[in-house]
This record gives C-alpha cells, sequence and structure tokens, in this order.
C-alpha cells in the first residue's frame, strides 16, 4: 500500500501525510500564539488611550466645576449688593413716599367729603344716589373690553360713548352710552338718549347715572333704554354685547331680536339678576381690597423679586446668545457637514 504524499507548507519538499498534518497543527498553534500576542498590545495600548482620554475630561470637569463655582460666588456677590443698594434706594425714597401719600390722602379725604355734601344733598331733594358717580367709564369700559371699539361722539349726541361690540373683526353691534354727571334726576334724559340713539343708529341704549328717581334704585328699564349705576355698567354691557354677539351669529330678524331683547330686558330687571348682580360687585370690591391689601404688604418683595427676575432674563438672554452663536454658525469642512463635539469630548479611535 502506497503511503500519501504531500508538500511541505514551510519549505515546498515532499512529505507524509502525517508530517504535513504536524506542520498544519504547529503553523496553526504558532499563527494563534501571534494573534493572542497582538490582541493583548491592542487591548493594552486602547486601555492606555483610555485612561489617558479620562484623566483628560476628568480635568476638564474640574476646570468646568470650578469655573461654575466661581461664576456662583460672582453672582452671590453681585446679589447681595444689588440687595443693599436696593435697601439704600428704598430707604431714601421711604420719606418722599410717606409725604406724598400723605399729600395723596389729604387729597382723597378732601374730595370724600365734596361727596358727601353733594350725596348728602341730593338725598335731601328726593332723588335716589347710586354707587360709582366717580367712575372714569371710558376707560373701565376699554379695559375691561379691549377687543371692541369704544369712542365719545361728537356734534349734535356729543357727550356720550358709543361702544361698538366687535366679533371676529366685525361689529355685531353698538352700544350708546349716557354717562355725564348730573345732580338730580329728570325724565327727559330717556326721551333725549332715546333720540340720540336712533341719530347714531345704536342697537342699545343705556344710561348711567348716579341720581335714580324716587323709588327706583340701581337698575330699571324706561322706553327701551337701561337706566343702571356707573358702577354697574360694566357688567350691564358684558350682558348686552354677550346676546348682540349671539343674535350677530344667529342672523335673526329684526322681529327675533326684538322678542330676544324683550325677554332679556325682562331678566335684567328680575329680582334675581338685580340680587346676583349687586353680590358680583361686592365680590370684585373685595377682591380689589384684597390686592390692595397685599400691594401694600408686599411691596419690598415685589421690588426685590423684580430684580432677581430681571437678572435671571439676562442670563437666559445668554444662554440663549450661545446657543444661537453654535447652532448658525458654519460647520467644520473635516465634518463633512455634521455637528463637532467639542475637543474635550471626543473620543480618539
Amino acid at each position: 500500500m502506497l503511503t500519501p504524499v504531500e508538500r511541505c507548507p514551510w519549505c515546498g519538499s515532499r512529505i507524509t501525510h502525517a508530517k504535513f498534518v504536524q506542520v498544519q497543527e504547529a503553523i496553526r498553534k504558532d499563527e494563534q500564539r501571534k494573534l493572542a500576542t497582538v490582541e493583548k498590545q491592542i487591548q493594552e495600548r486602547l486601555t492606555k488611550e483610555f485612561a489617558a482620554q479620562q484623566a483628560k475630561l476628568d480635568a476638564e470637569r474640574a476646570k468646568i466645576a470650578k469655573a461654575v463655582e466661581t461664576a456662583r460666588l460672582e453672582s452671590e456677590k453681585l446679589r447681595r449688593k444689588e440687595i443693599a443698594e436696593v435697601r439704600q434706594i428704598l430707604q431714601r425714597d421711604r420719606d418722599a413716599a410717606l409725604l406724598k401719600k400723605d399729600a395723596e390722602f389729604a387729597r382723597e379725604r378732601d374730595a370724600l367729603q365734596k361727596k358727601i355734601v353733594e350725596m348728602s344733598r341730593r338725598v335731601s331733594k328726593g332723588d335716589e344716589v347710586a354707587e360709582g358717580g366717580e367712575l372714569d367709564l371710558y376707560d373701565a369700559l376699554r379695559g375691561a373690553f379691549p377687543e371692541d371699539q369704544i369712542s365719545r361722539t361728537k356734534g349734535r349726541a356729543s357727550g356720550h360713548l358709543v361702544h361698538d361690540v366687535r366679533y371676529k373683526g366685525k361689529s355685531a353691534g353698538k352700544i350708546l352710552i349716557d354717562c355725564r354727571p348730573r345732580a338730580a334726576w329728570q325724565s327727559a334724559f330717556v326721551k333725549k338718549l332715546r333720540e340720540d340713539q336712533s341719530e347714531v343708529g345704536a342697537d342699545q341704549a343705556i344710561l348711567a347715572t348716579s341720581t335714580f328717581p324716587a323709588g327706583k334704585k340701581e337698575l330699571f328699564v324706561d322706553s327701551g333704554v337701561i337706566v343702571v349705576a356707573p358702577a354697574r355698567l360694566p357688567a350691564m354691557v358684558d350682558v348686552l354685547r354677550k346676546a348682540l354677539i349671539s343674535m350677530h351669529v344667529a342672523k335673526l330678524s329684526d322681529a327675533e331680536r326684538s322678542d330676544k331683547l324683550g325677554r332679556l330686558f325682562k331678566f335684567i330687571t328680575s329680582t334675581g339678576f338685580k340680587r346676583k348682580l349687586a353680590e358680583a360687585a361686592d365680590l370684585a370690591g373685595e377682591a380689589l381690597q384684597i390686592d390692595v391689601d397685599e400691594k401694600r404688604a408686599h411691596d419690598n418683595v415685589w421690588k426685590k423679586r423684580g430684580t432677581v427676575l430681571t437678572r435671571i432674563k439676562n442670563v437666559l438672554r445668554e444662554i440663549d446668545t450661545d446657543v444661537s452663536a453654535i447652532v448658525e454658525a458654519p460647520s467644520s469642512p473635516d465634518s463633512g457637514g455634521k455637528v463637532l463635539r467639542p475637543a474635550a469630548f471626543r473620543v480618539t479611535q
């Protein structure tokens, strides 16, 4: 039987098959040993590089932490300085503010005494006197309904307010308001306002007055004109404008609008509506007094808070500027259009 003959992988000479197998096994083991050595060297190099990169990152973190702490200390120092300055300003202004408050109190006291004398005179004549006669109704309505157009009339019907109710940029109806001050009640006021309403082309008319006829108080309807105390005018206008907008959206006919308004007048002259209106006004007064008391108690706190909020806004603006500078800056030519990481956070491959 012939023995198989192979070529030696190393030298190319003829060898037996068994010898060939031994040579191959020796080559395999040698290659495995070399591969293990290379892998070990690569692992050691990567470990050293990772340790060096980690040390660099730790150094950067320590540097950043130190910078943050320095900034915090500087900010705290600046804050204390600003607080001291605010306290000095408040201390300097305190006497002047007290003198100003005393003068304002004296003026308010004199005005109140005049109003008391005037109200006493009206009561002695038998007229009912309603609250809110001192209100600036033009400013009150503009503040309550900023989306509407409120103007003063001119010409024959001058001295009135025209409240143009707006809905989606279009007029939904007009309310003519007579709020001129009067010393005593006269039924001619209603007749004259009806004539002015026709001339102006208003949908509704309101007479805001602090004097009422004997037996009437706060709110009543006379010949289609709503007579109301000045303090109740914003609430009454709110009720009317909602009704006008609803009828405008529903596109009601004149007959339907007349029927709806008649039912509305019946409702607003009811005892229940008057009670709710008075209750809402009382609650609004209580809320306003709470705001006044809170403002008096927290003036200094608000000033300090305003200073801090201004500083926060400035810091956020600086952050936004830094971010915008990074985002809007052109990419590096070597990045291929990609956003580059800061050098301190790149990992060496």
